[in-house]
């Protein structure tokens, strides 16, 4: 018997609405690191010295020569552009980094839900969600529609697929972390796999998994007839991922 009406919560719309709100600071800040100029070793001249006069202060033996040479070795490092740069930056990348991570996962996560439900609910299958919410996160985009819709095909090998499977990794490194631990020269934990990359490659990524739940959304739209998926339908400010959209 075909289901006419139905209604269902909406509590998802938290995540959606978190997500998005996440997509201008970063854009801003994805410019603001793109512009940096580091500052010139000029600038930190005032607190070498002090830090200097400082070191005298404490170690008034040693020759001011070896005390110099030790100050300008360690401004050397705080002066450059790397260390500029990640005093400025990092705090707020990682931040905005494992915060994607988790919304985005977490709205994947919640939309396959409500379209397995919708769907076994219209196929008179609704027992089974029980058994398909227990499932792994990625079988459910890429199986789990198949119990009421045989001809759903989700595009595996492709950059979709990866975007999926690298959100997995990460958001389960994050939510399950673990330190790695060596005793005696002995690895005794692995430790959880949380991985970090270069500025550039994570922001790629962080463009991916940003466009990644409304573009799942688009594929089960796509690939499934005769229920109503009326999940993500607008993704604004969001923009498509280039990878997703080949």
């Amino acid at each position: 018997m075909a289901i006419t009406s139905f209604g269902h919560s909406a509590h998802y719309t938290y995540l959606d609405e978190a997500l998005r709100s996440q997509w201008t600071a970063f854009q801003s800040l994805e410019a603001e690191m793109h512009e940096f100029v580091p500052k010139p070793k000029e600038d930190f001249r005032a607190a070498r010295d002090a830090e200097i006069e400082r070191m005298r202060s404490l170690n008034p033996t040693t020759p001011t020569e070896q005390l110099t040479a030790y100050v300008d070795q360690q401004f050397a490092f705080l002066t450059s552009e790397h260390w500029q740069f990640h005093q400025r930056f990092d705090r707020r990348h990682t931040t905005m980094y494992i915060t994607v991570v988790l919304l985005a996962h977490a709205l994947c996560e919640a939309v396959i839900n409500a379209i397995l439900a919708i769907g076994l609910a219209h196929a008179e299958s609704v027992d089974l969600f029980e058994v398909l919410e227990k499932a792994e996160f990625r079988q459910k985009w890429v199986v789990g529609p198949k119990c009421f819709a045989p001809g759903y095909r989700f595009p595996t090998g492709t950059a979709l697929h990866e975007s999926l499977t690298v959100l997995a990794k990460q958001r389960n490194a994050i939510v399950h972390m673990k330190i790695e631990l060596e005793v005696a020269g002995t690895r005794l934990l692995e430790g959880s796999d949380f991985q970090r990359g270069p500025y550039p490659e994570e922001h790629r990524w962080l463009r991916r998994f940003f466009s990644l739940p409304y573009d799942l959304a688009d594929l089960a739209r796509r690939s499934i007839t005769g229920v109503p998926i009326m999940f993500l339908v607008s993704r604004a400010p969001i923009e498509v991922a280039i990878e997703h959209s080949v």
